[in-house]
């Protein structure tokens, strides 16, 4: 056995090195999931924008997971534009029919998924923005019921409200440019109907001062 060892001393220890660092990548892999597993990280949030394929009509998506060992009760959640919530807790609660003062509560490993109509988000950002078509960063955001507060950034919520808030603004351009027009024309008719009229009493002026030019002559012939 010793001249064994003694002869694949070598390989031997390349094998106890390899295990060694096999055994290294298991615990390390086995800590991180034991961590993750009792992480006090509470939320993940993920946001996501949906089009029903039946009526178009465009959504956001909002999933809020419990990451905790333990159930939680959210207090709030929705967006965060430029310093200001936009909590859409209270649509949830009506969405789903729930009493006024129901609690919503997240069993632990368990998420919540609440829909947010897109015009309605858009809508509100635009007041923020008082116009402006620029749409700044824009993260959603959960808290608890102690005040904790989880966000993420969500760009895709960003993209599509900067997109919504463009059509809008290029179709507001077009019914004013089409209302300019619109007026224009009828301008423009007024003008020529005003050119008409005064045609009109032209010509009937130039017919009484003709009869009247006829009179006279009329008058000296019978003299």
């Amino acid at each position: 056995m010793t001249e064994f060892i003694k002869e694949n001393f070598e390989v031997i220890t390349i094998v106890l090195f390899a295990l060694v660092i096999l055994l290294s990548i298991m615990i390390l892999g086995m800590n991180k999931y034991f961590a993750m597993y009792f992480s006090n990280k509470k939320f993940q949030i993920l946001t996501t924008s949906d089009i029903n394929a039946l009526d178009g009509k465009k959504d956001f998506s909002i999933q809020i997971f419990n990451k905790n060992i333990n159930d939680i009760r959210v207090a709030g959640f929705g967006y965060v534009y430029k310093g200001q919530n936009i909590d859409f807790y209270q649509n949830y609660i009506q969405e789903k029919h729930f009493p006024i003062d129901h609690k919503i509560v997240i069993s632990s490993r368990d998420y919540l998924t609440a829909k947010i109509e897109m015009k309605m988000l858009a809508t509100i950002i635009s007041d923020i923005n008082k116009g402006i078509i620029k749409v700044s960063t824009i993260k959603a955001y959960v808290t608890d019921s102690l005040g904790l507060s989880t966000i993420s950034k969500s760009k895709q919520v960003r993209k599509q409200v900067h997109l919504i808030l463009l059509e809008e603004r290029k179709a507001l351009q077009k019914v004013i440019l089409e209302q300019k027009q619109k007026q224009r024309a009828e301008e423009r008719q007024f003008r020529k109907k005003k050119q008409v009229e005064r045609s009109i009493k032209r010509k009937e002026l130039l017919g009484k001062w003709m009869l009247k030019i006829k009179g006279l002559f009329k008058t000296r012939k019978q003299r």
